[in-house]
């Protein structure tokens, strides 16, 4: 079956940061089910970004490794936490999260195309 999607002007993608970060710590947010708060390294600055896949990931499973994430979107709030941008991931049709980690030689803060 063949999903229809919305076609955009490639002028429209890059308007989005889109970064390799280092995820220094990662713990589950007390009192939720599924988030996770993470501190990222984006090596001119830090973040703090929530991600909902605690349900399917553990913290362990993310700290210390890289990640591809996007950094101008709205900063919100989640549990009384202030996310400041997004986590990539992929998911599949039956709703399972796959991480999509940065390979190790690519430096951490560099642009994503």
């Amino acid at each position: 079956m063949v999903i229809a999607v919305p076609l955009y002007d490639v002028k429209e993608f890059w308007k989005f940061n889109i970064r390799i970060g280092l995820v220094k710590e990662a713990e589950k947010l007390r009192r939720t089910r599924n988030l996770i708060k993470l501190t990222v390294d984006f090596g001119d600055e830090q973040r703090t970004i929530i991600s909902g896949i605690a349900d399917q990931y553990a913290p362990e499973d993310l700290a210390g490794k890289k990640f591809i994430f996007v950094l101008n979107l709205t900063p919100k709030k989640f549990s009384g936490v202030e996310s400041q941008g997004m986590l990539v991931v992929a998911e599949d049709s039956e709703g399972k999260v796959y991480l999509l980690p940065a390979p190790v030689d690519v430096p951490v803060g560099v642009k994503v195309w």
